[in-house]
């Protein structure tokens, strides 16, 4: 079974191949054995102006969307990123709060700490995806940080909470993540998997994000030509 949820995740079509699998009974119960959240997500909406599907499509849709991007990449790094996407929304459900917005003038749905959530999700079940002690290390660490862009613009915005792009701030997080392996490597990654993320959300608000994250890939790429 895991096999062919490795087929399906690394499909050209993730959402409907996943959702003509999950119809098996033997799939869906082998899959819900490990990961009962995946039923969680498929109830889960998404009622918020940034979100186009519920949780469980937006994973799917994500999925589809890094394998775009990593299809130059080795087998084993591809599938990981692809079970990293699978898995950075997955504690959505347990976070979930209704809220009053101000900005949109409305009660929303929101996810405060979800990436915490999904990260010990993650723990809990990579081992049994036949992944290892350090790919499991750093795929929780990549999950647990797939949102810092929400926190990061390319201007000053009067907000405490944001950061601006700079190579000081790329330089930062690279050595953070040094400690979990290569760290430009690693933050390369994030920036895709914050594309993939991006992309499967509501494309009449994501031009800004999306914008920020591919000006950091491309500050990655210059101080890494620079290095050399």
């Amino acid at each position: 079974m895991l096999e062919k949820l490795d087929e399906i995740l690394l499909s050209h079509d993730v959402v409907k191949n996943f959702h003509n699998a999950y119809k098996d009974h033997d799939f869906k119960e082998w899959l819900l054995g490990i990961l009962p959240e995946i039923e969680k997500c498929k109830l889960q909406g998404q009622d918020n102006p940034w979100h186009i599907y519920n949780c469980l499509d937006h994973i799917l849709h994500s999925i589809e969307e890094i394998n775009k991007q990593s299809i130059h990449l080795d087998e084993k790094t591809r599938r990981m990123l692809a079970y990293i996407m699978l898995l950075h929304d997955i504690g959505k459900p347990e976070s979930h709060i209704r809220r009053y917005s101000k900005k949109y003038g409305r009660e929303v749905d929101s996810f405060f700490g979800h990436n915490i959530a999904s990260m010990k999700i993650a723990g809990r079940v990579l081992p049994d995806l036949n992944f290892s002690p350090a790919q499991t290390n750093i795929m929780k660490k990549l999950i647990e940080d797939h949102d810092m862009f929400m926190f990061i613009t390319l201007e000053p915005d009067g907000n405490e909470f944001h950061h601006v792009l700079s190579p000081a701030l790329v330089q930062e997080h690279i050595h953070k993540l040094n400690e979990y392996g290569d760290g430009r490597q690693l933050l390369h990654y994030l920036t895709m998997i914050g594309l993939a993320d991006n992309m499967a959300q509501n494309p009449a608000l994501t031009e800004q994000s999306i914008k920020t994250v591919k000006t950091m890939q491309n500050m990655i790429n210059y101080n890494k030509q620079k290095e050399m």
